[in-house]
């Protein structure tokens, strides 16, 4: 059945609306200014993304304190049974009291100092850096997400850039928790300084519990930009 007869809005429009019940959309993006020969995140975390093994609570420091700490991030992600949660949280400040197994996003909500973080914000669970978010940027730029408990995913489209003229090779990996824990490529794309993007006529469908990235590898070192954008249905009605 078609969402045509609910709405004549195109349909991610409608979906962020909120037009189309049990379900909402996620834009999701990442930026890594370092990736060379070895396929890396495309993540302000560099390298390869690592993730909590244990659900914990979640702590904000800076670089710069001095100018940062009592300011404050919003953090979201998911709890140890893999609904969605968020959290504010102070900088600086010590613990929260959320229990996250997963982030996959983090950005200021007030600043200490003018009207952005003047240091490296970085949120660690589970004694490993899940969000980070550069000097003046505001929020973290990690184009990875998990899919929560009840839900499916659809990527839409993908995309990718690279700053220098280089090759680029960029892929889109996805590891269902529940069968296996083994990463699978389920989207490639290779370009030569220019920019890619694709539209998926047929959605990838992605099950519950699953984590989802970007990965990419250069001839040469430079920056990369990426991203992907994603339908989630509630398949389980609470």
């Amino acid at each position: 059945m078609s969402f045509n007869h609910l709405t004549n809005q195109p349909l991610g429009l409608a979906v962020q609306k909120g037009l189309i019940n049990n379900h909402n959309a996620q834009g999701i993006f990442g930026y890594n200014s370092s990736v060379s020969s070895t396929f890396e995140t495309i993540s302000s975390v560099d390298g390869l993304y690592s993730y909590p093994t244990a659900s914990s609570t979640a702590v904000a420091t800076s670089s710069n304190t001095a100018s940062d700490n009592t300011g404050t991030i919003l953090v979201s992600g998911l709890d140890e049974n893999y609904d969605q949660v968020s959290e504010t949280l102070i900088i600086g400040g010590g613990a929260g009291s959320t229990s996250f197994i997963r982030i996959f996003s983090a950005r200021m909500i007030t600043a200490n100092t003018g009207d952005s973080n003047v240091g490296n914000i970085t949120v660690t669970v589970d004694s490993k850096t899940v969000a980070y978010i550069p000097a003046t940027y505001g929020s973290s730029l990690s184009a990875n997400y998990t899919i929560p408990r009840n839900y499916r995913g659809f990527i839409m489209s993908a995309y990718a850039g690279v700053s220098k003229q280089k090759e680029l090779e960029a892929k889109i990996m996805t590891k269902q928790i529940a069968n296996g824990n083994v990463w699978n490529t389920v989207g490639y794309q290779t370009t030569f300084a220019v920019p890619v993007y694709q539209e998926f006529v047929v959605p990838i469908e992605i099950a519950e519990k699953s984590d989802i990235e970007m990965r990419a590898k250069t001839d040469a070192t430079t920056s990369v930009s990426g991203g992907f954008t994603l339908i989630l249905e509630k398949v389980v009605q609470s």
